[in-house]
């Protein structure tokens, strides 16, 4: 389940300087890999095509925007009616049922789901492979058959604006896992408890934190079922957290009924336990290493919260949603030349888009979807309110219009920021994304929408994959690991908000 906590350790702790980053990627490293909560990525994917609460799915998965429908249940669609199929679309163009804010967003992206779904319905009669291939985002293998299929002109037309129509709602669909993934983790949910502190230096802390509570409870829980002596003295601060109810939660995530774990924290943690007791022994090394005594030289003394969304990427959520809205208005100007059946021609269609001018910050599309998504998805009450307190839909435009009426136009100034923030930058140098989901994105991927991802623009091998370990992670930065944040610095002392 854990990686050998040693390779990671020596890198960061030795004759050089406390790498916070490093402690950072312990951080997810441990806590995120086991917050699947038993469920596969198949289970996953299947979910987030009906779930309405995307930040309710596993943090796990949700930490990974790669998404497309699974075959089977692309293939149940082969006998449903269009308003069935309608009713997906318009679940991809934003997954709480609002018409009104589902109206803005396909307006934005000059898409009409009940229109995409009589095309689809048309592709189906003539080709069911096809059909599976666009609808469930698998548009490489669309285009092969595209490229040899014996379909009349007028047919192909439809599959090419099906497969370009799909490929930016995928892309839409991406940015909503993006924001779920802020509100699952500045909930805590990147824990499997209520626990948010994200101060400075505070992944140290919140490490050793975890680690002895949990290693407390299941000795203390070992001794109780033993009938030995249990552990004087005060319990660590999150000690409580580690509860019957707890073991309770986590058997359930695992599959298992209360007979089969007998009510007993220690049965079903004993893996992590034994993992977290050989991880203490490096943080306590790493704790008396005198560079990490040291005090740093910008602000950290000063021990100031951040959104736990920003402290793992570096970049507030709200410039998160801006620069993806400003990508998917790119991306729809260009959807046609993305989907040529010519691979050459789609990579460098692909590499246009990557380092095309984001539009202007008063544009009206990348204004409505970020608008619909901070205010729908995010539940930014500093965008607007979506549902009233009886769960009524409220009306967005009004809303909308008088941030314009304030002269402050809805999101500018977070629009205006994408389009300076290090993000571009960064992105305009990217990798395509790896297309085995075994290997994970890495940096700005993290951030950017992947429609690369969709098109099968990286044919590198998972071998060669791995073997390149130079990778681009940004503009004139040095390659950083997985999970690097970029940290203040004198340039840049203060503290990101979340939005």
């Amino acid at each position: 389940m854990f990686e050998d906590p040693s390779k990671f350790f020596p890198r960061g702790f030795g004759a050089d300087p406390v790498d916070m980053g490093m402690i950072l990627a312990i951080v997810r490293d441990v806590v995120l890999r086991v917050q699947t909560h038993g469920m596969d990525r198949k289970a996953f994917l299947n979910r987030l095509f009906r779930e309405t609460d995307l930040a309710s799915l596993p943090i796990g998965h949700l930490m990974d925007h790669r998404i497309r429908m699974p075959r089977d249940l692309a293939l149940s669609l082969q006998d449903k009616d269009e308003d069935y199929i309608t009713e997906i679309l318009d679940h991809m163009l934003c997954v709480r049922p609002h018409i009104e804010g589902r109206a803005l967003v396909a307006k934005a992206l000059k898409i009409e789901p009940r229109d995409l779904a009589s095309n689809l319905i048309k592709i189906r009669e003539q080709s069911l492979s096809l059909f599976v291939d666009i609808i469930s985002g698998n548009l490489d293998d669309a285009l092969t058959l595209i490229a040899s299929s014996t379909l009349s002109r007028k047919d192909l037309a439809v599959a090419k604006s099906c497969t370009a129509d799909l490929l930016v709602l995928y892309s839409m669909f991406e940015m909503q896992v993006i924001a779920a993934r802020a509100v699952a983790l500045d909930a805590g949910k990147f824990l499997p408890f209520g626990y948010t502190d994200m101060a400075e230096r505070a992944s140290f802390k919140l490490v050793s934190d975890i680690i002895n509570a949990y290693i407390y409870r299941y000795e203390q829980n070992t001794r109780k079922i033993n009938k030995l002596t249990l552990i004087r003295g005060q319990p660590p601060v999150l000690a409580q957290r580690f509860n019957e109810e707890f073991a309770k939660q986590t058997a359930s995530c695992l599959g298992l009924s209360e007979t089969d774990h007998d009510d007993s924290f220690g049965q079903i943690s004993k893996e992590i336990y034994e993992f977290f007791v050989e991880l203490k022994k490096y943080l306590v090394g790493a704790e008396s290493d005198p560079s990490f005594k040291s005090s740093p030289k910008i602000g950290i003394d000063r021990f100031k919260s951040t959104a736990a969304s920003t402290y793992f990427f570096g970049v507030s959520i709200g410039i998160q949603l801006a620069f993806a809205a400003h990508r998917l208005v790119n991306l729809s100007r260009r959807k046609k030349d993305l989907i040529s059946p010519d691979r050459k021609q789609r990579k460098i269609a692909f590499g246009a888009w990557l380092a095309a001018d984001l539009p202007a910050k008063r544009q009206d599309d990348a204004k409505s979807i970020l608008f619909v998504v901070r205010t729908l998805i995010l539940s930014d009450d500093q965008a607007g309110t979506g549902f009233a307190s009886n769960g009524d839909a409220l009306d967005l435009l009004p809303q909308m219009k008088s941030h314009d009426r304030d002269g402050n136009v809805a999101g500018i100034s977070l629009l205006k920021d994408a389009k300076e923030s290090y993000l571009m930058k960064s992105a305009v140098n990217r990798d395509p994304a790896p297309l085995e989901d075994a290997l994970g994105l890495v940096g700005v991927q993290e951030l950017d929408l992947l429609p690369d991802y969709r098109l099968g623009l990286n044919l590198l091998s998972s071998t060669a994959k791995r073997a390149n370990t130079e990778r681009k992670v940004g503009h004139d930065q040095r390659p950083r690991n997985r999970y690097t944040i970029v940290r203040r610095s004198r340039s840049n002392p203060k503290a990101p908000s979340r939005f």
